[in-house]
């Protein structure tokens, strides 16, 4: 089964060091680091060092990633202790990729705007844990394409109320929530969002596998 629609993104290259994009706990000492990036990481990130406020989406590519582990401490500052330690998974590069993770960032094109210009050979951090080094991500590619929309298994996290601009049309949806900063980045909620293995009509781009119920 073919589809004749098209959508037009610009699609983002990145080269990570290491980066913990990790998921959100209450308790306990282990935090476990995703495997994709949420529009909410990716988007906070754009507006932060370019305040650019888009939608955007991304994952890491396959095979150019493994998982290490950190243990930390939390400082309570007020008390000037140190609170149990946490352990976190983080992604660290491949030996054989030439040291750096590679990550691939969407965003729906629109005329008019410089965001290739702005973006292209720049340098931004994301993630947790920045101040220790992790997240810096360098922009080496920009370039504007044109994806096919089909029907498939979602691979990325990103807020429902954004899907719409992505193409995206949830069939049999699998939702959870990603925490949306305010405007002064001081608070914030949590919205609703799609996630990893919805059966969506999508972006070819942006499905981890292509599938349809007459198969």
């Amino acid at each position: 089964m073919t589809n004749d629609k098209t959508i037009t993104l610009l699609d983002i290259h990145l080269e990570i060091d290491s980066i913990i994009i990790g998921e959100r706990f209450k308790g306990g000492t282990f935090r476990p680091c995703q495997e994709t990036i949420p529009s909410s990481t990716i988007k906070g990130a754009l507006k932060h060092y370019f305040n650019v406020e888009v939608p955007a989406v991304g994952f890491f590519e396959e095979g150019t990633y493994k998982f290490n582990e950190l243990t930390y401490s939390i400082r309570d500052r007020f008390f000037n202790i140190s609170k149990l330690p946490i352990t976190t998974t983080y992604l660290g590069p491949k030996e054989d990729i030439h040291g750096k993770i590679k990550a691939r960032v969407y965003i729906p094109y629109r005329k008019g705007t410089d965001l290739k210009d702005k973006l292209d050979g720049t340098e931004f951090r994301m993630g947790a844990l920045k101040s220790k080094g992790f997240g810096k991500s360098k922009v080496v590619k920009v370039e504007k394409i044109e994806c096919g929309i089909e029907q498939g298994f979602l691979k990325v996290k990103l807020f429902e109320k954004e899907a719409e601009g992505f193409g995206i049309e949830p069939l049999s949806p699998l939702y959870g929530y990603l925490f949306k900063p305010d405007n002064f980045s001081i608070g914030g909620r949590y919205e609703r969002a799609l996630f990893p293995n919805s059966l969506v009509r999508s972006p070819n781009v942006l499905l981890k596998e292509v599938t349809y119920y007459d198969e």
